[in-house]
């Protein structure tokens, strides 16, 4: 249905049910639509009814907790971390960055260096090889580096040390978070957006976790952040994991 027919349809379920003297049964896999229209809740898997309440139980019941999103910030020509990591790229490459530069920025811009030196530069900055390690075909974060690095020309010192600032901001926000909270799982990254699962240990209220990243969030430096309960969608996804184990033990049996 297109959103307006769809709008429509709901009103008239609500219309239907609304002096509780008609019950009305919907199957659907729209967890929005559920939310929407649905005082209870069932949801099954293989053939079985797994659960029922309303949202709200489904969700204290067999949610993980809490659900965290935050975005780092890009490093900038002009943040202090963004600097210092140029200066030992250039240092690393023969070059330097000093006060009677006319433009570090278009230096950094136009000095280029090879995968060798941008290997010893990272593992400088890092203090371990976990920056060197990502520089290869395989990693996501690190594949355009490598391949820029290892091609004739180089890669610019601007890109080696934005990725290396972004990454390790990145890396700081994520031991923030497992240092932070028992049993954190960072579930998903791209680029400087991450989510985490934090587990409601020793009743963690979802109001901490805001005062956390408020207090800490130029430390962080992030752009942004929300925090919210686990939604019905991952309920119904944790349902459907479960019953795919389930079934593909039968077969392996």
């Amino acid at each position: 249905m297109d959103p307006v027919a769809r709008r429509d349809l709901w009103k008239t379920i609500i219309g239907m049910t609304s002096d509780g003297s008609t019950s009305v049964i919907l199957t659907t896999h729209s967890m929005e639509e559920c939310e929407a229209l649905c005082p209870r809740i069932g949801i099954m898997a293989t053939g079985r009814l797994k659960c029922l309440g309303s949202a709200q139980h489904l969700k204290s019941r067999y949610g993980t907790g809490y659900q965290a999103e935050l975005t780092v910030l890009s490093s900038s020509t002009e943040d202090d971390d963004y600097i210092a990591n140029s200066e030992v790229i250039l240092s690393k490459s023969g070059e330097t960055n000093d006060e009677e530069a006319d433009n570090s920025k278009t230096k950094t811009d136009e000095v280029f260096v090879n995968l060798e030196i941008a290997q010893v530069a990272l593992l400088e900055i890092a203090g371990d090889t976990s920056l060197v390690d990502m520089l290869n075909e395989s990693d996501p974060n690190g594949y355009v580096v490598y391949k820029e690095a290892n091609s004739s020309a180089g890669i610019s010192v601007s890109s080696l040390a934005q990725f290396c600032t972004d990454e390790l901001r990145v890396r700081k926000l994520i031991s923030f978070i497992n240092g932070s909270y028992d049993g954190a799982i960072l579930r998903e990254r791209q680029e400087s957006k991450c989510r985490f699962e934090i587990p409601s240990n020793d009743g963690l209220k979802i109001s901490s976790i805001f005062e956390l990243l408020e207090e800490n969030k130029d430390s962080l430096r992030l752009s942004d952040y929300g925090a919210s309960q686990t939604s019905l969608e991952q309920v119904f996804n944790i349902h459907a994991a479960e019953a795919e184990k389930e079934k593909q033990g039968r077969i392996d049996n």
